[in-house]
């Protein structure tokens, strides 16, 4: 059986090609999960939208639950949203993300979700008699698909690609807790819309396709 924790963090509630302004990252997250689903019916989904229901941003109160010597209630409380998270990204086989651009970065709302999850002892350790001391703690032989939108275009081109923060931030944290395979597709063109957008589109839909297949083709 396969898991999959589907995530979704674009502020569009809706699905492009079906609900006015909807969300092209949300289109891709379910183009995603729904074929997984359809060619492996036993597969279990968790889904966090983060888009919706974004996490809570780290506090003064997180900062001395994580750090203090806050009893254990206050602890709890606290950390429990956080916990949760980390439950979520430990269970899962296969992590699916649908992240917009957001002026070159990723939604305030998905950086809160990666702030409540790099976690000392939780998501990843420390030894300081190593060379490199940070010691990732989830499973590296998790699959993360970063599935993204763009206003712009050519942005992994050598003279674009230092202005994309969208995957390389997420992929330097995933990687710092030991996750370090990542497949990534997206949808360019959407502030110059028409054939151009449409065309992206339907190749980053053909391409999440393909990779479905791919993985399936790997657990097998």
């Amino acid at each position: 059986m396969s898991r999959i924790l589907h995530i979704d963090s674009s502020v569009r509630t809706g699905v492009s090609g079906q609900d006015a302004h909807g969300s092209l990252t949300r289109r891709l997250s379910k183009i995603f999960v729904n074929t997984w689903k359809i060619n492996h019916d036993q597969s279990e989904v968790k889904v966090r939208d983060v888009g919706q229901f974004p996490p809570k941003l780290i506090d003064q109160d997180w900062i001395v639950a994580e750090f203090g010597h806050a009893d254990e209630a206050f602890k709890k409380a606290r950390m429990h949203e956080s916990d949760a998270l980390i439950e979520e990204l430990h269970w899962a086989d296969i992590i699916v993300i649908g992240v917009p651009m957001y002026n070159f970065g990723p939604p305030a709302h998905l950086k809160a979700y990666i702030d409540n999850i790099v976690r000392v002892n939780k998501t990843y350790r420390l030894d300081h008699t190593l060379e490199n001391p940070y010691i990732g703690l989830l499973n590296s032989n998790k699959q993360v698909v970063l599935l993204s939108s763009r206003g712009g275009h050519d942005f992994d081109q050598p003279n674009a690609f230092f202005t994309n923060h969208v995957e390389a931030s997420l992929k330097t944290a995933f990687n710092f807790i030991g996750l370090n395979q990542f497949s990534e597709i997206a949808i360019e063109y959407q502030e110059h819309g028409g054939e151009a957008l449409e065309n992206s589109i339907l190749l980053a839909e053909k391409k999440t396709i393909q990779l479905v297949e791919h993985l399936l083709e790997k657990s097998q």
